[in-house]
């Protein structure tokens, strides 16, 4: 079978796979080419996010949360979660957030559940959490998504908001289950953080619907902009070593002393 030939879907995304660094950059530059508008002056920009074991599907922390525990969302509150952790967090804070979205990033970036999914606009960030993080030699896949395309099927326009605007706001923290609204949307973060700017992350918020991203491709009929990109795991290794020579490294991801201290802890001693 050829590294590119369809594998067939993914809920509603369509899957391939690739076999080296270099194939994925190049399966890349194809959905990057598609995806931007003929005659365009420009390039569309998508939105990758990686996954250490490929049968994941694209869920928040939250909501997987709330499925392995056996709860339902409609009993258990974020807002709740969100206050506590105001009510803690402050003390080890470089910085004060500035609304609840900064709050829920913050939740978000220190490993809190919630319902932000992270993304990132570097395939290669995306590609290198996938194979750092392979789970017990199993395939891994980074998701490619269109965040315009999310945003064109709720808003009914091709716009791009931050957290502050006004739009966004029925999917906020404090929004009770109930009123949400089902499907996902994509947003802007603020850059407050040296790790996110560096990892140049993105990242969807999600309502009422679990799946929400497979379920809005295959209610549109539009699976073109979700698509997922598969390694088999035999090959996780070898890709990490290419990443590595291409300067994507632990340090580069995680610009602070803990990630340079692993990075030399890898290199010198293989852990």
């Amino acid at each position: 079978m050829s590294p590119v030939a369809n594998r067939g879907r993914s809920g509603g995304a369509a899957q391939k796979e690739f076999t080296s660094l270099s194939e994925f950059v190049s399966q890349v530059e194809r959905i990057v080419v598609e995806w931007t508008p003929p005659d365009a002056e420009w390039y569309l920009q998508p939105w990758f996010r990686g996954h250490a074991d490929a049968s994941w599907k694209l869920r928040p922390s939250l909501i997987r949360m709330e499925r392995v525990r056996g709860l339902g969302a409609e009993h258990y509150s974020e807002a709740t979660l969100l206050e506590m952790f105001q009510q803690r967090a402050t003390r080890y804070l470089d910085h004060e957030p500035r609304d609840e979205w900064e709050w829920l990033c913050e939740m978000q970036h220190h490993g809190l559940p919630t319902r932000l999914l992270d993304w990132t606009e570097s395939a290669l960030v995306a590609l290198y959490f996938a194979v750092r993080d392979q789970i017990d030699g199993k395939d891994i896949a980074v998701w490619v998504t269109n965040p315009w395309w999310i945003n064109k099927c709720h808003f009914g326009d091709y716009v791009l908001p931050s957290t502050s605007a006004a739009e966004v706001q029925p999917w906020g923290p404090t929004v009770a289950y109930a009123e949400r609204p089902d499907g996902p949307i994509a947003v802007l973060p603020v850059y407050r953080s040296a790790r996110i700017q560096a990892q140049r992350g993105k990242f969807t918020i999600h309502g009422r619907d679990a799946d929400g991203l497979d379920a809005l491709a295959l209610r549109t009929g539009r699976d073109v902009n979700l698509r997922k990109l598969v390694l088999r795991g035999h090959r996780a290794a070898a890709v990490q070593l290419e990443l590595a020579r291409a300067g994507i490294t632990e340090s580069v991801v995680f610009p602070e002393l803990q990630g340079l201290c692993r990075e030399l802890k890898s290199f010198f001693f293989g852990v």
